[in-house]
């Protein structure tokens, strides 16, 4: 088993998120971006492009960026591959858990789920967080 992860969103963020990954976790985390719609390709062509080059029993993480985005949408279809788990509205706490995430394993419905609600976590409007903080010290 071996665990991949390919993000896709419009435009370069893909890319920004891969490279972030990358600068927490190393070059050697096994991370494939897609940029929709920046060069003229149809992106259900990166996408079979892509999905040809795993086995079997490859996981496959996908994360992207808009629920009722196309580019979700196209990667939905792929749902119903084994082994493949597809999240949307990423952020990079919730990418960085799972890519930090042992291998040893695949994971469960369970413990991504538990990922994605801890990740909302980080979900902050500062301005009232702040306010709280002060309150709490005086």
């Amino acid at each position: 088993m071996k665990r991949r992860f390919l993000i896709a969103t419009h435009s370069t963020l893909a890319e920004g998120f891969t490279n972030a990954l990358q600068f927490f976790a190393g070059d050697e985390i096994d991370v494939t971006y897609i940029n929709a719609y920046i060069d003229g390709k149809p992106i259900d062509e990166k996408i079979n492009s892509f999905f040809s080059t795993l086995n079997d029993q490859d996981e496959l993480i996908v994360l992207t960026d808009l629920l009722a985005g196309s580019v979700n949408q196209n990667l939905y279809k792929y749902i119903s591959r084994e082994h493949t788990h597809i999240l949307t509205g990423i952020n990079l706490a919730l990418a960085l858990s799972l890519v930090l995430e042992s291998a040893n394993d695949y994971l469960t419905k369970e413990r991504i789920n538990q990922l994605v609600n801890s990740s909302r976590e980080n979900i902050v409007y500062m301005n009232e967080f702040q306010a709280e903080v002060d309150d709490d010290d005086e």
